[in-house]
């Protein structure tokens, strides 16, 4: 009897608290129709099985660490972006592309059979110096691939003076 009592004094309000709740279902409900999920929408299912494949911080580390054996390697920085790894070898001004390319070829044995197999990789190899417009190189490296393959080489260029227009 308590109960009636309680349902018949306060109706309204579970009216009202029981239209809310089904509005929240439905907005809900539309909203994952309507918004996908962000990480979903970018790679699809490309990703899937990547939570298997994880890359250590100290393999990165080990990486940088044997590219800077070299002295003309200056800085190394890694990125993942989904599954492709991007190194990118800052060198210095003096090296040649075929020793930059020799550089960036030096990596793709420091990582696993597997993570190869899994991950593109991407080595993004460049100088400080600007006008040496004959950087970055570029070697890219497919899950079906077994070496890098390297962007066109490009001599060095410079703009001409506009000098002798005057």
């Amino acid at each position: 009897m308590k109960v009636m009592k309680f349902i018949n004094r306060n109706k309204v309000v579970i009216f009202v608290v029981i239209i809310f709740l089904g509005v929240i279902v439905v907005v809900g409900g539309i909203k994952n129709i309507l918004v996908p999920d962000e990480a979903k929408a970018a790679y699809g299912d490309r990703l899937d099985g990547i939570e298997d494949h994880k890359l250590e911080d100290s393999l990165y580390k080990d990486i940088e660490t044997k590219l800077k054996e070299n002295t003309k390697v200056l800085e190394v920085e890694h990125k993942l972006h989904g599954k492709i790894i991007n190194l990118i070898i800052t060198v210095s001004d003096d090296m040649s592309i075929a020793d930059a390319k020799k550089v960036a070829s030096s990596t793709v044995p420091m990582f696993s059979e597997d993570d190869l197999n899994f991950y593109s990789l991407q080595v993004y190899v460049k100088k400080n110096n600007a006008e040496l417009n004959n950087f970055p190189i570029i070697g890219y490296k497919g899950t079906l691939t077994k070496d890098l393959v390297f962007t066109k080489d490009r001599d060095i260029t410079k703009e001409e003076d506009t000098a002798d227009e005057e």
